[in-house]
């Protein structure tokens, strides 16, 4: 609804500037207005800025309705043309005798209407552009003595005995004959030399501190003052020039509409450093050309004076390239950051990664010295490492990270504004940066391994640890105490009863019988000494050999191995053989199968396999049998799968062996 009722006066409003428009044109041809009156009098400057407010402060309230610099662009925009409706009204009424009390109101509005423009509310709306507020609360002063200045301006002109273009008697209907004071008029004219400054210094923070969209939408304006200063370069040095050149003001609230509503329709970037670069080569050849004539007038007679302005023409043409490729340097650099020089933006780049680790801070660096909006570091699965800067939901380049070959990461960065595809200079630089981040990235994705290379060896020897403790603590520890207690009684029966302490002695060698068992146990489940003994070859085969003696019906079991079996490390070795183990447990405990097969096969990793011709399940889920083989393979830098096969049931493992060697 607020909105509804903000572009229901943005209609309103400009309906009323069309109007006022009309008036002041009809107007001025009722009464005859010669082209050189209509300079004179200011009045086609008064509508080409009335005009130039009231279209972008349209456009902003209908497509950012409330937002406070189409508010005061527009009774700016109204301001101007009711002082150009107003002049031309009382040219006409001058010349057929109307009422003088309604030609002093007209008067009034005449002096008041301009006021409220480009020297009061345009300012205010420049201190609160691009999004209708101040910088922050420190800049509430400068805003308050705006105002002041401007109420000054305004109250003092109605209030003065001034009249319309010396016309006696049409003065303004509120005038009290007040004559403004030269120190008044001193002070306030030198009040507004600090404002100017405030007013630039605003916008120079809100760049400085702002986003890119901010930036942006700041060199809209800049392009504008530039544009403007340089066309009235005359009026501001020498306080006079043609009235018509101050038409350019109004790039300034046109410039202001497209910052805020479309500030992303062009290459802003490109565009002004263009403008600057042309600009500035221009004039300081017209500056060198001009020094040179007026020093070659000096030191040559005056019969030679054309000679020395041809010699000041060839020197000027021969320095044309030079000055073109420095002010070239200047803007890009200005514009664009680092990437004219590709090499040196690289290697300071480049210095900065050696020295830390952050990949977002060396991220925000390179997207700053390329002033690109925003960018993006991921690994080569697409997990997202580190960005820098603002998305503009811009379209977006990727720019592969390879190591000795292989893709290890992608750069993706987004495209500045009205830009197509990445620059060659820009891809050229992060091409050099790319190296040191490709190397950073292999580096983080070795320490990644090492780290859970780390966690894996401390959660094994842990678990170890923790099954020791507690075959120690259930097994040997209850039965060496019985021992202790046997041996301490048969001692005290020795004297008394014989018979009773032999009995003890028997019964102790029992338990140290067990208690050898059991350490026998633990031992082999360190290592199977089988192992050292017969090799993974032998032991299997032992292994299978027992398994008539401990199945519950009857199954044939075959172990296939290459002849001659290469040398293992002692980690293989033993992984295998748990691996092929609780492989055939599983197979004796949950498998119908009547026959199993143990394969062993090796190239450059040792490949288990073991296979059976058991009825397939029709449901199932790992357990801890299928996730201890898992873990053994994969502590080692292997795989390990299980599930149903053609024939049964299959469970295949592999261990890379290069990396494992004897």
């Amino acid at each position: 609804m607020a909105d509804r009722r903000a572009r229901a006066g943005v209609i309103v409003a400009g309906v009323a500037g069309l109007v006022l428009t009309g008036v002041a044109i009809v107007f001025a041809h009722l009464s005859g207005v010669s082209w050189r009156e209509w300079v004179d009098t200011y009045a086609i400057t008064n509508i080409v800025f009335g005009v130039g407010f009231v279209l972008p402060a349209s456009v902003i309230g209908w497509y950012r309705p409330g937002h406070l610099v189409g508010t005061l662009f527009m009774i700016s925009g109204l301001g101007h043309l009711v002082t150009a409706a107003g002049g031309m009204l009382l040219t006409y009424w001058l010349q057929h005798g109307w009422p003088l009390p309604l030609e002093r109101t007209l008067v009034t509005f005449y002096f008041a209407g301009w006021q409220l423009g480009i020297g009061f509310l345009a300012n205010i709306a420049l201190l609160v552009f691009p999004d209708g507020r101040l910088p922050s609360r420190r800049w509430l002063p400068v805003l308050w003595l705006t105002i002041v200045a401007g109420l000054y301006e305004t109250v003092s002109s109605v209030l003065s005995d001034g009249t319309f273009f010396d016309h006696p008697g049409v003065t303004s209907i509120l005038t009290v004959g007040i004559v403004q004071p030269n120190l008044a008029d001193a002070v306030f004219d030198l009040l507004f030399i600090p404002l100017n400054i405030a007013w630039v210094a605003a916008l120079v923070v809100r760049y400085l501190r702002g986003d890119e969209r901010t930036k942006r939408q700041l060199l809209w304006l800049i392009l504008a003052l530039i544009a403007m200063i340089l066309l009235n370069t005359q009026r501001w040095i020498t306080g006079n020039g043609p009235i018509l050149l101050l038409l350019s003001f109004v790039m300034i609230p046109l410039a202001v509409g497209v910052a805020i509503v479309r500030h992303q329709l062009f290459d802003i970037r490109l565009v002004l450093s263009r403008t600057l670069l042309y600009g500035l080569t221009l004039t300081v050849i017209v500056a060198l050309y001009a020094g040179l004539v007026a020093t070659f007038s000096m030191l040559v007679p005056p019969t030679v004076e054309r000679g020395a302005q041809a010699g000041a023409a060839i020197v000027v043409s021969i320095a044309f390239t030079p000055v073109l490729l420095l002010m070239r340097r200047l803007t890009d650099r200005a514009f664009y950051g680092g990437r004219s020089d590709p090499a040196r933006t690289a290697q300071q780049i480049g210095q900065t990664l050696h020295h830390e680790d952050d990949l977002g801070g060396v991220l925000d660096r390179t997207r700053t010295a390329l002033r690109i909006p925003w960018i993006e570091l991921s690994t080569a699965d697409g997990a997202l490492l580190a960005q820098a800067g603002t998305s503009q939901e811009g379209p977006t380049v990727e720019v592969p990270l390879r190591y000795r070959g292989d893709h290890v990461g992608t750069v993706r960065v987004e495209l500045r504004r009205g830009e197509r595809s990445l620059h060659t200079a820009d891809r050229d630089t992060l091409g050099l940066i790319g190296t040191p981040l490709a190397v950073a990235l292999h580096a983080l994705q070795l320490t990644e391994q090492v780290r859970q290379a780390r966690v894996a060896t401390v959660e094994a020897a842990g678990a170890e640890r923790v099954r020791l403790q507690r075959e120690l603590h259930d097994g040997l520890g209850p039965s060496l105490t019985s021992v202790a207690f046997r041996a301490d009684a048969a001692s005290n029966l020795l004297r008394s009863d014989v018979e009773a302490a032999g009995r003890l002695i028997g019964e102790v060698r029992a338990d140290l019988r067990t208690v050898i068992n059991d350490v026998r146990t633990i031992v082999y489940g360190l290592r199977p000494i089988e192992l050292d003994q017969l090799g993974l070859d032998g032991a299997l085969r032992e292994h299978v050999a027992a398994v008539p003696r401990q199945a519950e019906r009857e199954i044939a079991v075959e172990v296939e191995v290459p002849h001659p079996m290469p040398a293992l490390s002692p980690a293989v070795e033993l992984a295998a053989y748990r691996i092929a183990k609780e492989a055939l447990t599983n197979v004796l405990r949950h498998s119908s199968a009547r026959n199993c097969c143990i394969s062993l096969r090796i190239d450059d990793h040792l490949h288990i396999d073991v296979s059976d011709d058991g009825s397939k399940p029709t449901r199932w889920r790992p357990g801890v049998g299928l996730r201890s083989i898992a873990e053994r393979a994969e502590e080692l830098g292997g795989t390990a799968t299980a599930g149903p096969a053609a024939n049964g049931w299959r469970v295949t493992a592999r261990i890379p062996i290069h990396g494992n060697k004897a």
